[in-house]
């Protein structure tokens, strides 16, 4: 499995100390795809809708009539990075996330674009776009008994805004600590409230109007949008960003005990211990070798009628979730055996296991090889040569990308044109009318000749031989992924066969997301394999991320009418517009070549026959590819 993002964004920004004036009544701080087919014949589904101003949502609700106490052993390659919903920023880490803690909405079972309420019963949008009103489910708790309300969704969000660690930005862009004049919250404010029974002075402070996250009552709550570094604008794909752990509800009296909240700093107790509110509980962590999660006994799902329930709160129904970490031999052995019944494996393992009598092995839809991987060579612009549109043309041409997914991947991967992944909403819009780039040596010397490089026909001819040779250049990859070390070997290989001496320069992944993940340019690695994976399901997060970050690993790219259309994409509510913006977008990357679109791999379901209830959703960090254990059962 793979990091949640192949560039990162991360807003730093400082912590104003502030002081509260004791006995205020108006707060003045110092500063500012398809459903599944199966259900299980122990389970009957209904379907109900809710219905809120400038929102529906349809959710699926579940009868449990019969259950299996059953223990189900999961294998993977990479353990979590954190348990900290404000800290973990990789699959594995939010995998187990999503399981012991929740948030206000989940995506509405397979969609990409449709919502449920998880702690939030419903919702409410402003007719600007500007607030979400949540309106949150009562009789909620924790696993350990300390309930759930307003004042906890407010110190959540805001613990996620101040600690400022590496996914803070998914926030970040609409929502900030302080609204810039005369409200700032701090992590000494958020450590002295009694989030169980505030007192007026607390109040003062969490229902004050002018803020990002304002307590309406104690249980209703606003998310005012404005204030985040994307400035005075509604945000489409707001709801996108709630999905994922930054907002999920953490327990303020868990986080005391054990430290508080530091500004820009994390929770040793919090990054490998969890207490949620979720349908399961972590039981152990042992680093390096597994995560055992156990059934909540206290689940306050358990209290809901079964008409009440919809996929991401139904109770648990297997009783343990073993994760175990291990090689991808190990882990196919294992599934062999059957000690595993679900298992993370690589394209390439294919064919092997599919030959594994009593196990499903599913290509998935390709916007789930999009939320994982969308590959792409960039180039430094600082780099002289690079400055020439006919140079970054020619090496369009110059590689086989079909060879590549044939070698690379088994021919389980396809050829995309960016920003927008394929599979993802509006991909086929935004690239209508254009073609793939092709594999053209002879048209890549050409070109190459043309810029006024000596470059080599496949037959041998140098073409424009008292052109100035090209320069040496270090093309960068990651040497712990097998697979952008095999691509970088043969897109070396034929760069230097039109006359362009790249030199294959790995570096392992720290010195890599060093390097690609570094604002402005790159001098010593100007070339090389990048790519980008989702941090929340939305189109935009890529568009914003290609086009927006000044970072060598996205070619340092910047155009002000692309950057212009981009937010003009990410604040409109009209999907036409947006498909338009899109289209201009990707048509105007497309032409201008600093982003060589390489390919998608395809992702794999892999479990044996017995397993079933897995509800496919490319937000979903489970396996890679589903929300919630809770729903998986035995058949």
């Amino acid at each position: 499995m793979t990091q949640k993002n192949g560039v990162s964004r991360v807003l730093v920004v400082g912590l104003v100390i502030v002081v509260l004036v004791a006995a205020i009544v108006s707060v003045s701080l110092l500063t500012r795809h398809p459903t599944p087919t199966t259900t299980p014949s122990s389970v009957s589904t209904t379907s109900s809708t809710t219905t809120t101003t400038s929102t529906t949502t349809t959710t699926s609700t579940t009868s449990l009539i019969s259950v299996s106490n059953s223990s189900l052993v999961v294998e993977e390659g990479s353990q979590p990075d954190s348990l900290d919903p404000a800290v973990t920023f990789e699959t594995p880490g939010w995998e187990v996330v999503d399981q012991v803690y929740q948030g206000l909405v989940a995506p509405n079972g397979t969609s990409v674009t449709t919502y449920v309420g998880v702690l939030a019963a419903n919702w409410s949008v402003s007719s600007d776009g500007m607030t979400y009103t949540f309106y949150l489910r009562k009789g909620v708790h924790f696993s350990n008994g300390d309930p759930f309300n307003a004042y906890v969704e407010w110190f959540s969000v805001y613990r996620s805004l101040i600690m400022n660690q590496a996914p803070e930005f998914i926030l970040g862009q609409n929502l900030a600590y302080t609204n810039g004049v005369n409200f700032t919250i701090n992590a000494s404010i958020l450590n002295s409230i009694n989030y169980f029974d505030p007192s007026p002075q607390n109040l003062s402070v969490m229902e004050y109007p002018y803020q990002s996250v304002q307590v309406i009552g104690p249980y209703t709550i606003a998310f005012h949008l404005g204030y985040g570094y994307n400035g005075d604008y509604p945000f489409s794909s707001f709801l996108a960003t709630l999905t994922t752990p930054l907002s999920f509800a953490v327990d303020p009296r868990v986080v005391e005990e054990h430290g508080g909240v530091v500004a820009n700093q994390t929770n040793a107790w919090m990054e490998t211990h969890a207490v949620g509110t979720g349908a399961y509980e972590l039981k152990s962590w042992i680093p390096g070798e597994s995560v055992t999660l156990v059934k909540n006994p206290n689940y306050w799902g358990n209290n809901l009628p079964p008409s009440q329930w919809n996929y991401a709160i139904r109770p648990a129904i297997i009783n343990t979730i073993t994760i175990y970490y291990k090689s991808a031999s190990a882990r196919i052995a294992d599934l062999k055996s059957g000690v595993a019944q679900m298992i993370e494996a690589p394209d390439t393992d294919y064919s092997v296991l599919k030959s594994i009598p009593g196990v499903n092995v599913t290509i998935l839809p390709i916007i789930f090889g999009s939320s994982q991987n969308i590959f792409y060579v960039y180039m430094d612009p600082s780099f002289t040569p690079f400055q020439n549109l006919l140079v970054r043309k020619a090496i369009s041409y110059a590689i086989d990308y079909q060879g590549l997914i044939k070698t690379v991947l088994d021919g389980l991967g396809v050829q995309y044109i960016g920003p927008v992944p394929p599979g993802f909403p509006y991909y086929h819009r935004a690239t209508a009318g254009l073609q793939n780039y092709t594999y053209n040596p002879v048209k890549a010397a050409e070109l190459l000749a043309q810029a006024g490089y000596q470059a080599t026909l496949p037959n041998g001819t140098v073409l424009n031989p008292k052109g100035m040779p090209f320069p040496a250049v270090n093309f960068l990859y990651d040497s712990d992924s097998a697979t952008q070390t095999y691509t970088a070997q043969i897109i070396t290989q034929e760069l230097q066969a039109i006359g362009i001496p790249a030199k294959p320069s790995p570096l392992t992944s720290q010195g890599y997301y060093g390097v690609i993940d570094a604002t402005g340019n790159s001098t010593e690695y100007p070339m090389g394999l990048s790519y980008y994976s989702e941090d929340y399901t939305a189109s935009i997060d890529y568009v914003t991320a290609l086009v927006e970050d000044d970072m060598a690993g996205t070619s340092a790219y910047y155009n002000a009418t692309v950057y212009n259309w981009t937010v003009q994409a990410a604040i409109t509510s009209n999907p036409q517009l947006e498909a338009e913006l899109f289209a201009n977008i990707t048509r105007a990357m497309y032409n201008q070549y600093w982003f060589i679109w390489l390919f998608v791999p395809y992702f794999l379901a892999i479990h044996t026959d017995n397993i079933a209830g897995i509800i496919p959703n490319p937000a979903g960090s489970a396996m890679g590819y589903f929300m919630f254990y809770s729903d998986v059962y035995f058949t």
